[in-house]
């Protein structure tokens, strides 16, 4: 794989999928790991989830981890700017023009459609990430217990985040 090859590949998604990160990350699995297998499903997910530990934007986040565990710094940087690119030229243009157009009913009209479509693809890429996942009792039972934590709460899901990765943390090094 070369630097390329890994720019073309980001840049390709980026410029292909409408309503952020979290739609392209069926088609950043079907890339990564089951056409080009540069990475293993377990890669991939901990990759994944290694990404939504940090703050920002989960496509740039996965994009710099992926890079990095494939080519290390360079690979990150490479990453980085290929997903960034096709956001920053997309809405450098919408910028431009839409000031000209929001109060036009076809505009108005193509955002409103474009709202129940990008809700799909978001269920679609929890749907491909769920059925990948390999469920555990346990992993069962805490995803049950933090849902509930929020909901009943409403607890800054922050702090949720950061318990999981204190427990994580020990849970490895404790030896399990």
């Amino acid at each position: 794989m070369s630097y390329i090859d890994l720019f073309w590949v980001f840049l390709k998604i980026g410029w292909l999928t409408l309503g952020g990160g979290y739609v392209m990350i069926p088609l950043f699995m079907e890339e990564f790991v089951k056409k080009r297998k540069w990475v293993t499903q377990d890669e991939f997910l901990e990759t994944l989830t290694l990404a939504q530990l940090f703050p920002g934007p989960i496509a740039l986040n996965f994009a710099v981890a992926i890079g990095y565990r494939l080519k290390r710094l360079k690979g990150a940087l490479v990453s980085a700017t290929a997903v960034i690119l096709p956001s920053f030229v997309s809405i450098l243009v919408i910028a431009i023009f839409f000031l000209r157009f929001e109060e036009n009913k076809f505009v108005q009209g193509l955002f409103y459609g474009l709202r129940p479509a990008i809700a799909g693809l978001m269920v679609f890429s929890i749907y491909e990430i769920l059925s990948k996942y390999k469920f555990t009792y346990i992993k069962i039972i805490i995803a049950i217990l933090f849902t509930l934590v929020l909901i009943l709460f409403k607890l800054n899901p922050v702090y949720i985040i950061i318990l999981a990765l204190i427990g994580s943390i020990l849970w490895v090094y404790t030896g399990h």
